[in-house]
């Protein structure tokens, strides 16, 4: 399974805002059950990106 195209730039975009602020990322995984892209960064920022590319900061 692939993310979508619209999914794959909003979770580079995620990545790129994370890391701007010098926060690691420590983990990113397409979800099957959901097919949501999940971003775990410093430990402690969530954040899934839908299919259709929206971002869902948890």
């Amino acid at each position: 399974m692939e993310p979508t195209p619209k999914q794959a730039i909003s979770a580079i975009r995620v990545c790129a805002q994370v890391t701007r602020v010098y926060k690691r990322i420590d983990l990113v995984r397409l979800d099957e059950r959901t097919r949501n892209v999940y971003i775990l960064a410093d430990n402690s920022i969530e954040a899934e990106v839908t299919p259709t590319g929206e971002i869902l900061w948890l």
